[in-house]
């Protein structure tokens, strides 16, 4: 393995596509919000998005990096006995290089988001801390499930803090739930089930809940966000077959559940009638899938 390889795969760059799909969430609700607030009034001012998407993504990105290379960084010792093919121990990538680089992430995403506005500096300060207390009780399964869940609802805060958007409060509470649920249960499923340990694949089919939950609330006539949900439940069908034994392949299954952030954006976005961007949040999706064929994501 070459070094830039080695930092892609501490990044787990590969599962970045579904940090963007994530954004394109926070786009959809600062949009429905902005029609909202401004329907009582004839003439409104354009909702810039251009430049605080684009500003918005690279926070976010530095924020996910920066919790990836840690968590190498803290488990260096660890990993030199249970994971000697990770960068850290095989001589790749050195510890302190690891928590520079992750502590530099952090502090320049934080920068950047506070040049956004209040709103969105310190939703990307809160993201920062969980993080890093993620980082450090990660082994603890009874605090990592709801740390992790916590910083994915999380994503959705900060992305539409970019866009100044109003009344956004229950929706955004809504979806925040949502994504976290999801979350904890792809967590759940990473933390007991292993080549060794095949016994709580069921699990994955409770991932069917919060991916209904946004069709049944908002969007209960409209075809798209129904395919939607179809297209999530094949591919949620797929990674528990992944699981299950004698030819299990439970890292293509953990692929199959990462990538299905993606999935489970286009139904959110789809619910809010915003089809345009919900395409990105496919195009996200495909992309992640062809990733993990080349630089693994768990």
């Amino acid at each position: 393995m070459s070094e830039p390889k080695a930092w892609m795969n501490m990044l787990r760059i590969s599962n970045s596509p579904t940090i963007l799909s994530n954004v394109m969430v926070g786009v959809a609700l600062a949009i429905i919000a902005y029609r909202e607030e401004w329907s009582t009034h004839i003439h409104s001012p354009p909702l810039q998005i251009g430049k605080p998407l684009l500003v918005i993504s690279v926070v976010l990105l530095l924020m996910y990096f920066a919790g990836m290379v840690l968590n190498d960084a803290f488990d260096a010792k660890r990993d030199k006995q249970l994971r000697p093919d990770r960068p850290i121990p095989r001589g790749l990538i050195t510890a302190k290089q690891a928590w520079i680089t992750g502590f530099i992430m952090l502090a320049i995403g934080n920068l950047l988001a506070f040049k956004i506005g209040l709103w969105a500096g310190f939703s990307t300060l809160a993201l920062a801390f969980y993080i890093l207390l993620y980082t450090v009780l990660h082994h603890i399964a009874i605090a990592a499930i709801p740390l992790m869940a916590f910083c994915r609802g999380l994503v959705y805060v900060v992305a539409v803090s970019a866009f100044s958007a109003q009344n956004v409060g229950a929706i955004l509470l809504i979806y925040c739930g949502i994504i976290a649920f999801y979350t904890a249960l792809l967590t759940f499923v990473g933390t007991f089930e292993n080549e060794k340990q095949l016994r709580y694949s069921w699990v994955v089919w409770f991932t069917l809940l919060p991916a209904m939950l946004p069709v049944f609330l908002f969007s209960t006539y409209s075809p798209v966000a129904w395919f939607a949900f179809v297209a999530f439940f094949i591919w949620m069908f797929f990674a528990w077959r992944n699981f299950q034994e004698p030819n299990s392949k439970p890292i293509s299954g953990m692929h199959k559940l990462l990538s299905g952030f993606a999935l489970l954006d286009c139904i959110l976005i789809a619910s809010l009638g915003e089809f345009f961007i919900m395409i990105i949040s496919a195009l996200c999706f495909v992309l992640t899938v062809a990733a993990h064929r080349k630089i693994l994501g768990t």
